[in-house]
């Protein structure tokens, strides 16, 4: 942590800062159209039309799904896209030049609905002003905000036809009923005038006008059809809110984008079809937000799901462990390593695979000496390695910290049903022993290994802070480590290698403690 701001993955050359920014709609729009990376979603017709054109909310741009005749046609392809299927892999395209090679499904992969003269307001910044404007007066017993009185036309007309002012209007809202078009083209003033009035509100306001080219666009993004499937059986299509939502969005902008008659171009009618299509386009953000955030939102379900190579375990203290050793249970390792016993009863014993099965499931209700002999030899081999034992990541809920989640090694397995841990990684994992449960995920992938070994094992990463070199104060560890570094590696100086003695030697030295 500098300066309040939380800083990954630490570098002596670099300094890493995460944070969110709202991206501007037309900028977007115009280099996914320059680059390829998108296309301009067509005038609507009708659903039937709509789902055959190549430039649709339906199109087959976006991708192959499982309704389609070749679903995986586009998984191997060139760059134009003249030459696809696997049976070309590795041919030169005649007409790009480029070899056809695997390509993944492409979820950056954008349409955008384009209007050609108007704009609608950036959703996230739609509630920024909001907020900035305030409650509204009510209308026909409807709450509604100061922002959406404002952009909802309430257009007064004479006997010739002329528009005049709102009759009316409520006091505190002077620009009550100007419609959209107005209320972009007398933006500055508008926000001026409620600024004054709003004065604790000086960063919204600074924030909303440093960033005025984001606040409204032509464009409106429409993400591909991977995410939102459309099903057709027996002349029924079947499809998510979204879709549903986009077809509507497009009919409005395709209405809005009409000019031809004297209708298409009458200012009150256009305002209306703006209105409706922010409204629209709001009701998309906030079916967006409620499908993702959540306890049942798409991310919390995708994170929180249930994984291969994964356990849960109380936690109980084992002071003979080092701070990146741990113990599981017998019947853990027994599940977690059931494909390499399966392997190795086959191969040990020979026993074919249909009786290995049933081997390996016996031996969850009692103890099989095949199984744990299996079970030693695995632990043994990663030691011949020189790892201390399988390799695993633990975590603790919520991971919000650094330390959260650590790299550690199962050193030996035990015959209760908790895991053991080292004392010292108890304030990392802001653990107890009070039943705390811990997650559990097998490494199976040198490289994962590697890289989770440099980032998250104690032994590695958390004795030293990453932030100026010098021992952790924030961690319980540091009491355990000096004493260790300073009355211990005397007495247990086998279980060091000179390495690791000259680097113990080093730290004391740097931070003036006494080392002999």
């Amino acid at each position: 942590m500098i300066n309040g701001i939380n800083r990954y993955p630490y570098s002596d050359t670099y300094e890493y800062e995460t944070y969110m920014e709202t991206i501007n709609f037309d900028k977007e729009c115009s280099e996914d159209i320059a680059s390829g990376k998108g296309f301009r979603i067509s005038n609507f017709h009708s659903v039937k039309k709509d789902l055959k054109d190549p430039d649709g909310i339906f199109s087959y741009r976006f991708g192959q799904s499982l309704n389609d005749v070749n679903t995986y046609i586009n998984r191997y392809k060139c760059k134009c896209g003249n030459l696809k299927f696997k049976i070309n892999h590795g041919i030169v395209c005649p007409l790009c030049g480029t070899k056809v090679e695997y390509v993944d499904d492409d979820f950056e992969y954008f349409g955008w609905i384009i209007l050609d003269k108007h704009y609608v307001i950036q959703p996230a910044y739609y509630k920024k002003l909001e907020i900035f404007f305030g409650k509204g007066a009510a209308v026909n017993g409807v709450k509604r905000t100061k922002l959406e009185n404002i952009i909802d036309i309430v257009d007064n007309r004479d006997i010739n036809g002329y528009s005049t002012s709102v009759a009316n209007p409520p006091k505190a809202e002077p620009f009550f009923g100007i419609g959209m078009m107005e209320f972009h083209r007398r933006f500055y003033e508008i926000m001026n005038y409620y600024y004054k009035s709003k004065p604790n509100k000086v960063d919204m306001y600074n924030d909303i006008m440093d960033n005025y080219d984001k606040v409204f666009t032509h464009c409106i993004p429409v993400f591909s059809t991977l995410l939102r499937p459309v099903d057709i059986k027996d002349n029924t299509m079947s499809y998510e809110l979204t879709t549903a939502m986009y077809m509507m969005m497009n009919r409005t902008a395709t209405l809005i984008n009409k000019n031809k008659t004297k209708f298409d171009r009458d200012p009150k009618a256009k305002n209306q079809k703006l209105y409706n299509l922010q409204m629209k386009l709001m009701q998309l953000y906030e079916e967006l937000e409620n499908m993702m955030s959540g306890k049942k939102g798409d991310i919390r379900c995708l994170l929180g799901g249930r994984y291969n190579f994964s356990s849960r375990s109380v936690i109980v203290q084992d002071p003979d462990l080092r701070i990146d050793e741990i113990t599981l249970p017998y019947n853990t390792l027994v599940i977690l390593l059931q494909q390499r016993i399966e392997n190795l009863l086959h191969r040990l014993y020979n026993i074919p695979f249909a009786d290995t099965y049933q081997i390996w499931y016996r031996s969850l209700i009692e103890e099989d000496q095949r199984v744990t002999g299996i079970i030693n030899s695995i632990i043994e081999e990663y030691k011949r390695a020189e790892l201390p034992g399988i390799p695993f990541i633990i975590n603790r809920n919520p991971t919000i910290g650094y330390g959260s989640i650590l790299q550690v090694f199962c050193k030996k397995y035990t015959k209760s049903y908790t895991m053991g841990v080292s004392l010292q990684v108890l304030k990392l994992l802001g653990a107890d022993f009070d039943g705390d449960v811990l997650n559990i995920l097998l490494i199976i992938n040198k490289t994962f290994l590697s890289a989770a070994r440099e980032i998250f094992n104690p032994r590695n990463a958390f004795y030293i802070s990453r932030n100026d070199g010098y021992f952790n104060t924030d961690v319980s560890m540091q009491r355990d480590t000096l004493i260790n570094a300073n009355t211990l590696v005397g007495l247990g100086r086998k279980n060091y290698s000179k390495d690791e003695i000259d680097k113990i030697r080093y730290i004391c030295n740097k931070n003036k403690e006494i080392y002999y």
